[in-house]
């Protein structure tokens, strides 16, 4: 259930019924290539919405801003400074909080907020709090067509019963071409197809080199990071080299299978408890060192 769809009232229902799960989505409003749309990262939190369906949670509005410092260069790209979006993300959290929930999911829908989620998971910790923040890339759920084609191969066909035999020589030739998986690729251009395909615009496939420029990639390998690394090796903000033969019955297939494993992992993430454990043990030693009293932490 989205946050702003419960009605005055309800609220406590849903609190419940989530066993205190709040997801978070933390999208990015930027150019992907030149067939998918600028929110591609912001509306994927549907994913999210239909999976809370399947296991109930609740869905917090989706945050439009990410991590781009530095890459405004296509036109539409919406930035804002880190320390702004940890800002709202800490407000954010502490109302999510303040409303009931003690398990809080940031769900990135965008690559280029992994790390700066998970430093802001990390800077949650600075100051105890009575609810815990954690960080969860959606991208994990995404099915490579391998993926697609071991669960038809093996012998569960009906998984996906919009695939046409056409549809399925697709996903083998994709399997057998495609090396990069990544911005405006076929899986994620998949997604898009499954979630809205009135934005998406096939025609416009392949118009521009999705293919690894190798400008950086050697100091990368040598375990250099550069803040330039993405924009220098992908010019044109996009990583792909197979893209042909995608399709609706495929968006939405792959859609299915995400949805399903976003379902799994909030069922885990709801059900778990050692992290309710061990936080409780954490806020203890947070306690003693507040008072001083360092000979207790060494019992």
């Amino acid at each position: 259930m989205r946050w702003d769809y419960i009605v005055s009232g309800e609220f406590n229902k849903y609190v419940e019924e989530s066993k205190g799960v709040c997801i978070l989505p933390l999208g990015c409003v930027e150019h992907h290539a030149k067939h998918l749309p600028l929110g591609q990262d912001v509306f994927s939190y549907k994913l999210a919405e239909m999976a809370a369906e399947k296991e109930r949670v609740v869905i917090f509005p989706p945050m439009y801003f990410g991590e781009k410092t530095g890459a405004g260069e296509f036109q539409g790209t919406i930035i804002f400074s880190n320390r702004l979006i940890f800002d709202i993300l800490t407000e954010s959290c502490r109302e999510i909080a303040r409303n009931g929930f003690k398990k809080i999911v940031i769900l990135t829908t965008h690559g280029g907020n992994i790390n700066m989620a998970k430093n802001f998971v990390r800077s949650t910790l600075y100051e105890p709090h009575d609810y815990m923040v954690m960080h969860y890339h959606d991208s994990r759920t995404w099915p490579r067509p391998k993926d697609m084609l071991e669960i038809i191969d093996g012998g569960n066909r009906d998984y996906f019963p919009e695939l046409t035999d056409e549809d399925i020589a697709t996903l083998r030739v994709v399997d057998e071409k495609e090396t990069v998986y990544g911005h405006g690729c076929f899986i994620e251009t998949a997604v898009c197809l499954g979630l809205q395909p009135e934005l998406v615009d096939l025609s416009k496939i392949g118009e521009v080199d999705g293919d690894n420029q190798n400008r950086l990639t050697h100091l990368a390998l040598e375990g250099f990071y550069t803040p330039y690394g993405w924009m220098a090796d992908y010019p044109n903000s996009y990583s792909c080299n197979w893209d042909k033969g995608n399709n609706e019955r495929i968006g939405r297939s792959v859609v299915k299978y995400s949805v399903d494993k976003l379902a799994e992992a909030f069922k885990l993430i709801k059900e778990d408890t050692a992290l309710d454990e061990y936080h409780t043990e954490w806020l203890a030693k947070q306690k003693l060192i507040a008072e001083g009293k360092w000979d207790e932490l060494l019992k």
